[in-house]
């Protein structure tokens, strides 16, 4: 993972579309995502992104994607 190859957060962007996409940056390594041109198409995709992710938490039995060597 590119994420175990540098000491500076990696941050997910580009065709961040939908919670499923921000999901799959995450769990590549990413730290953070940005949504940009999603926001353009639908204003309020970054709440339904985040609930998004907040399903798949509870899904999975999760509090956080937090890695283990993050604290």
């Amino acid at each position: 993972m590119c994420y175990k190859a540098v000491k500076v957060p990696v941050i997910g962007m580009g065709g961040i579309m939908n919670a499923t996409d921000a999901i799959e940056f995450i769990l590549a390594g990413s730290t953070a995502v940005q949504v940009g041109t999603a926001t353009f198409i639908q204003p309020d995709i970054s709440l339904q992104i985040i609930d998004g992710i907040e399903q798949y938490l509870e899904r999975h039995g999760c509090k956080s994607f937090m890695r283990s060597w993050e604290g």
